[in-house]
C-alpha cells in the first residue's frame, strides 16, 4: 500500500466516524425539540414575556448539535455539486478531438496549443492529453505522462478526491481534515509519478523533463509540482510527517461530540424544546430590542453629524 493509499484510508475513517457522530447529534436534536404549534395562550405569554421559553441546557444542547448536522449536510451537498460543476464545465470547455491514436484506453486529445493532460471522471475516469502536448514532449516523455495520468484512473483519484475535499468542507468542526484532504492530493501525484517513472524502466528523467514542460497553474485540477514530487524524483525520501497532533485532536473532538450527543439523547422527553415557541419568543425578543438598537445608532449618528456640522 502506498503512502497516498494509507492517508486515504486514514481520512475515510475518520470521514465515516464524522459522518457516525453528525448522525448521533442528527437524532439527539431531533428526539429533543418538537415541531408541534403551540397553544394560543402559550404563544400569548410567550410574546408579552419576551422570554425564551423552555430553553434549558438540554434543549439549548439539542438545538445546537442538530443544526450543526444540518450544516454538515449542507455542506456536503454543496461542497460535492460546487467539485461536480466545475469539473463539467472544464471538460466541457475543451475542444476535444476525438479518442488519441495513443496511450490505454479511454484517452482523448483535445486542441490546445499548450502542453496540458489530466485525468478527469467519477466511476469511468478518462485521460485527456493536449495537441499542445505532442509538439513539446518526445516519445520517452509522453509514455511517462500516459503513465501517470493511467495510475490516477486506476486508482480513481478524482473521486477519491471529490470525497475528500467534500468530507474537509463538511466536517468543519474536526481539526486538519481539510489540510489533510490537501495533503492526500499531493501524496496522490507522488505515487502517481512513481507509476510513471516504474512504467518508464526507472528512467527519472523523462518524467521530470515532462513536468518542466508543463503549465499547471493553467489546470485547476493539477496540484502541480510539489517538493514532495521534487524529493521522489531526486531519489530522495519525501520529507513529510505523519500529523499525529492533527489526528488526536480530531479524535477527541468526535469523542467529545459523541458523548454530548448521547447524553443530549439519553435525556427525558420532557424536557424537549417546542421549537415553534422557541421562535415566537426569540421574534417578540427581537422585535423589542432591535428598535432600540436602531435608536441608539441614530443617536450616535446624529451627534456625529452634529459635531461634522459644528466644525465646519
Amino acid at each position: 500500500m502506498t503512502k497516498a493509499a494509507g492517508v486515504f484510508w486514514l481520512y475515510a475513517l475518520l470521514a465515516l466516524l464524522g459522518a457516525g457522530v453528525t448522525a448521533l447529534a442528527l437524532v439527539a436534536g431531533a428526539t429533543n425539540v418538537r415541531l408541534g404549534v403551540p397553544s394560543a395562550g402559550a404563544l400569548i405569554a410567550a410574546c408579552q414575556t419576551f422570554a425564551l421559553p423552555e430553553l434549558t441546557l438540554t434543549s439549548a444542547l439539542a438545538l445546537a448539535l442538530g443544526s450543526g448536522a444540518f450544516a454538515v449536510l449542507l455542506l456536503a451537498g454543496r461542497s460535492v455539486v460546487r467539485q461536480l460543476s466545475a469539473s463539467r464545465r472544464f471538460v466541457a470547455s475543451l475542444a476535444v478531438v476525438g479518442p488519441a491514436p495513443f496511450g490505454p484506453p479511454h484517452t482523448f486529445l483535445f486542441a490546445d496549443d499548450a502542453p496540458n493532460a489530466f485525468c478527469a471522471g467519477l466511476l469511468r475516469p478518462r485521460i485527456f492529453v493536449s495537441t499542445g502536448t505532442l509538439a513539446a514532449l518526445g516519445e520517452g516523455q509522453l509514455h511517462a505522462v500516459l503513465a501517470h495520468e493511467q495510475h490516477h484512473a486506476r486508482a480513481r483519484d478524482p473521486l477519491r478526491l471529490l470525497l475528500a475535499r467534500a468530507a474537509g468542507d463538511a466536517l468543519f468542526f474536526l481539526p486538519g481534515m481539510r489540510a489533510l484532504a490537501e495533503r492526500y492530493a499531493a501524496l496522490a501525484e507522488v505515487a502517481a509519478d512513481g507509476a510513471a517513472v516504474e512504467a518508464s524502466g526507472g528512467d527519472r528523467r523523462s518524467l521530470a523533463a515532462a513536468l518542466l514542460a508543463f503549465d499547471s497553474a493553467a489546470i485547476p485540477a493539477v496540484v502541480g509540482i510539489a517538493p514532495e514530487r521534487v524529493d521522489t524524483l531526486l531519489g530522495d525520501r519525501p520529507a513529510w510527517q505523519f500529523p499525529l497532533a492533527l489526528i488526536g485532536a480530531a479524535l477527541v473532538t468526535l469523542t467529545a461530540v459523541g458523548v454530548v450527543a448521547l447524553r443530549v439523547a439519553e435525556a427525558s422527553a420532557h424536557n424537549a424544546l417546542n421549537l415553534p415557541l422557541f421562535l415566537a419568543g426569540a421574534c417578540m425578543f427581537a422585535m423589542a430590542v432591535v428598535p432600540l438598537l436602531v435608536g441608539a445608532a441614530a443617536l450616535v449618528g446624529s451627534g456625529r453629524l452634529a459635531r461634522l456640522a459644528g466644525r465646519r
